[in-house]
């Protein structure tokens, strides 16, 4: 299983690290990122390779360069180009109801997660995947 966290905050990338090392029984393989942009650019070059691409993207929306929004917004006109299903959790520490709302929209995201993640939550996402 791969995974990407994207998430401008360094601190969010090391409790994500160390929680799906000690909760996850067969840890994937993560990648993390700051830069939406970045990883759009990678899902591109790999969207032929399965191997290469992601299981699992955790998003978070409140970014400077690009925005969680627009991830997601580029993401649904790439998505039907990659040979492999890659489901979308949205993980922010906004508790707006529009926020939330305005994220199941997207038929990919599975869920909206409020930061920050819990132990029961990561196993529930792993357990089904």
């Amino acid at each position: 299983m791969n995974l990407i966290i994207i998430d401008d905050e360094p601190i969010q990338h090391f409790i994500m690290r160390k929680m799906i090392d000690v909760y996850v029984s067969s840890a994937p393989v993560t990648q993390y990122s700051s830069d939406g942009a970045a990883v759009l650019d990678f899902l591109y070059r790999n969207k032929n390779n399965g191997d290469e691409l992601p299981d699992i993207i955790f998003l978070d929306l409140h970014m400077p360069m690009m925005n969680g929004w627009e991830f997601l917004d580029r993401f649904k006109r790439l998505r039907g180009k990659l040979n492999k299903q890659v489901n979308v959790y949205v993980i922010s520490s906004s508790i707006d109801p529009e926020d939330i709302s305005r994220s199941k929209k997207y038929n990919f995201v599975l869920d909206y997660i409020i930061k920050p993640m819990t132990k029961l939550k990561l196993k529930d996402i792993f357990g089904a995947n």
